[in-house]
């Protein structure tokens, strides 16, 4: 059984060595039997390559197949995810009121403001009295307008302006903060203003634009002495 296994084996590379003669080209052959000792080499390698072309070709598989796999691995890791996230804001329309000074501030019937370019500004119209139109301001306008009143004035700008709204112009109204003593009358461009509400002045005013606004303090020559003090609150609407 040893011998029939030799044999076996022995068949088999017998079998294989003539395959692999059969593909041999017939000039290296030729050669070989010749014993050409200039193509013995050339022969030799040519058979070589032959009979290991199996084995070479089972390593470029498996070269093959490790550049595939390192494609997917590649591709595995660049593999994208994506997410959404929704934002939800609100914009609010806005106006904004500021006082300035009237560019005739410092003449007659225009007092300069205190902190003028603000929306919280001062107004000094000085000391004023019914006896011969006496008043210490040089800016304030006096006049006697009755047998029995007198009347102190300054103007100065409103400035209303707008962002992120489509209004077209805005409503103005103003309000005193106290209710004035008898004999004692506040306006604003002869509109009379009262302390229970806002009093409109104007209906529709543009946005930006100066608006000259008068105030007028109206006294009773038999008003007692004392010091008038007022806070007017102004109120701007979008239309």
């Amino acid at each position: 059984m040893m011998a029939g296994e030799v044999s076996g084996v022995s068949n088999n590379k017998s079998d294989e060595n003539h395959k692999s003669r059969s593909r041999v080209p017939a000039w290296c052959l030729h050669k070989k039997i010749g014993r050409f000792t200039s193509d013995f080499r050339a022969c030799d390698l040519l058979l070589d390559a032959m009979n290991s072309s199996f084995k070479f070709g089972g390593t470029k598989a498996l070269l093959m197949l490790s550049c595939v796999l390192g494609l997917l691995a590649a591709s595995a890791g660049a593999q994208t995810s994506s997410g959404q996230l929704t934002i939800t804001m609100s914009v609010q329309s806005s106006i904004t009121l500021v006082f300035q000074n009237n560019p005739s501030a410092g003449t007659t019937g225009f007092c300069p403001l205190t902190n003028a370019g603000t929306n919280n500004v001062g107004l000094d119209m000085g000391i004023a009295a019914f006896p011969g139109s006496f008043h210490t301001s040089t800016c304030v306008n006096y006049q006697h307008i009755t047998a029995s009143f007198y009347e102190v004035s300054s103007a100065f700008d409103v400035v209303v302006s707008k962002a992120n709204s489509s209004s077209p112009n805005y409503r103005l109204a103003a309000q005193i903060s106290t209710p004035p003593p008898v004999g004692v009358v506040w306006l604003l461009n002869n509109v009379t203003l009262t302390n229970t509400g806002f009093t409109q002045l104007d209906a529709a005013d543009a946005f930006g634009q100066r608006i000259t606004k008068t105030l007028q303090v109206q006294v009773r020559n038999n008003v007692p002495t004392q010091t008038l003090l007022e806070t007017i609150t102004f109120l701007a609407t979008a239309n």
